[in-house]
């Protein structure tokens, strides 16, 4: 059943008299501070990572994954990957200590790997920044003489 012109001209009035009384209600509204667009409770922006940075450290467990994954897809074939995983973590907690222990080692040596890598990117990221600084100081320097010149 559909409305007839009468019960739609109501509808479109009412629909009228709401913008009316949102469009007054906004002009006065100002947003709380901290409030950011939508998402609420002043929601940020993810930061984009640096594709030059070091690649984070492995943990023991995404060692073991590495070298089974190959083996649990052949094993099983039809396996999802979440299917995967899940027997990726039975697999890891039937290892026995000695092997988890290999995989320890591996993991601590890829999280100094990281530490050193990571300390060489800061330091160089903190470089080029001083550098950009003074350069930024000498351009306001010749904006300053251009506007004296004029």
């Amino acid at each position: 059943m559909t409305m007839n012109e009468k019960e739609r001209d109501r509808f479109h009035k009412m629909a009228e008299q709401d913008k009316a009384r949102f469009e007054t209600e906004m002009k006065d509204y100002t947003p709380a501070e901290g409030a950011k667009g939508r998402g609420g409770k002043g929601s940020k922006r993810k930061a984009k990572k640096d594709p030059n940075a070091p690649k984070r450290a492995l943990s023991a467990f995404f060692w073991f994954c590495n070298d089974e994954r190959s083996k649990v897809k052949a094993d099983q074939p039809g396996l999802g990957v979440g299917d995967v995983a899940k027997e990726l973590g039975r697999r890891w907690a039937d290892v026995d200590e000695k092997a988890k222990k290999r995989y320890e080692e591996m993991a601590s040596k890829d999280k100094k790997r990281y530490e050193v890598e990571i300390a060489a990117y800061k330091k160089k990221l903190a470089a080029p920044a001083k550098n950009g600084a003074a350069a930024e100081d000498e351009d306001e320097e010749d904006e300053e003489e251009e506007e004296d010149d004029e």
